[in-house]
């Protein structure tokens, strides 16, 4: 089994490091078995959610893509909007959409449940970006870097004060309850949403009661499709939770998952079970059932050291801390023995530098303040 973070996944070359991986566990054979495959282990609870739902620049609910006719025509009959509404090019990944909101493309950002003021690349030119943005919304929680650059912030509702389903890594769905209200004016991420559509006229189309009425909507676009969740409900959620795929009916004729799920759940027998594991009939998701190999030829740092800047640098998280620390850095327990700021050397690095051990450091790279050169 090959397990692997975020070190991966976030780099320059990180969707060629992803497609090595799965080349080398479908030429050993290793999938589908108990023990083997590949598995990412991404920075975010609902990561693996995020995506179902169309939550990236080329992507719509369902696992489909934006450029692709047929997915944009089934989408646009489901929300009831006429055809050719969506755009058939995808909008703009987060990097590219702060380029283009720094030369004047974008005039409107509204940033939800992330801090790049602190996590994006090149972080000086992201923070004046932001704060020369035309207009800038930003939900979220807690201040955070990215809430001190706001025109407008919007409180949302934090974990434990709304609703909803979740998806982690191994496809499992889970149910999260509201246990308390939300503090002040603060809001469930979809309500948010529905009463902004509301103001500008659009109020029809995001008529949801409550989260248990979105993701109705949401598991109907994922019929017949790879991540079918369309025997699943909150409801049902709250009973346990279950992996995708999970369809609102059995085929009684070829159940390859039955029998490994019955070995782990008792369940009705018109109520599809869920599926513990992929590919155990070697049948993958393309039209003739069969894995692709994907090239992934070599490619070196897309920046190498050179003579001013010898060294490689490379970010990383903080024991105790999640991500850009805006909630858990609120905690003196979690904070103890965390001075601020450091940096690890190799001690032959710390010895051509010159630097002892516990010793203030200064780093200089080319992303400074007077950085101008492009992205």
């Amino acid at each position: 089994m090959a397990l692997w973070t975020m070190g991966v996944n976030q780099s320059v070359r990180g969707t060629l490091k992803n497609r090595a991986i799965i080349n080398l566990c479908l030429a050993t054979g290793n999938i589908g078995k108990v023990g083997a495959g590949p598995f990412s282990l991404t920075g975010q609870p609902n990561a693996m959610g995020g995506r179902e739902v169309g939550g990236l620049a080329h992507l719509l609910p369902g696992y489909r893509l934006i450029e692709n006719e047929g997915d944009r025509r089934e989408v646009e009959e489901a929300w009831g909007i006429e055809g050719g509404s969506i755009p058939s090019e995808p909008g703009l990944p987060a990097v590219e959409a702060f380029r283009a909101l720094e030369e004047g493309d974008v005039r409107f950002m509204w940033v939800t449940a992330t801090n790049p003021a602190a996590s994006m690349p090149d972080l000086n030119r992201v923070r004046k970006a932001l704060a020369e943005a035309p207009f800038l919304v930003v939900s979220d929680a807690y201040p955070t870097e990215t809430t001190a650059l706001a025109d407008l912030v919007l409180p949302a509702a934090a974990w434990g004060e709304k609703a909803g389903a979740m998806t982690n890594s191994e496809r499992r769905v889970s149910i999260v309850e509201k246990f308390v209200e939300p503090t002040g004016e603060a809001r469930p991420d979809w309500k948010i949403f529905a009463e902004v559509a509301e103001k500008m006229g659009f109020g029809e189309a995001f008529a949801w009661g409550n989260a248990s009425e979105v993701y109705e909507e949401y598991k109907e676009l994922t019929r017949g499709r790879p991540v079918d969740v369309t025997g699943l409900s909150h409801e049902r959620l709250r009973g346990r939770p279950v992996q995708w795929p999970a369809p609102d009916r059995i085929d009684h004729e070829e159940r390859p998952f039955s029998r490994i799920s019955r070995s782990i759940w008792e369940h009705d027998e018109e109520e599809h079970p869920g599926t513990p594991r992929l590919y155990v009939d070697k049948n993958f998701n393309t039209p003739n059932g069969r894995a692709r190999f994907a090239p992934t030829p070599h490619e070196g740092l897309a920046e190498k050291p050179n003579g001013r800047y010898p060294l490689v640098l490379s970010t990383g998280r903080i024991k105790n801390q999640w991500h850009t620390m805006s909630r858990t850095g609120r905690s003196a327990k979690l904070t103890k023995g965390l001075a601020g700021p450091f940096v690890m050397l190799h001690p032959e690095a710390a010895e051509s530098s010159g630097v002892a051990d516990e010793e203030s450091v200064r780093v200089v790279s080319e992303r400074g303040p007077s950085s101008r050169e492009p992205w």
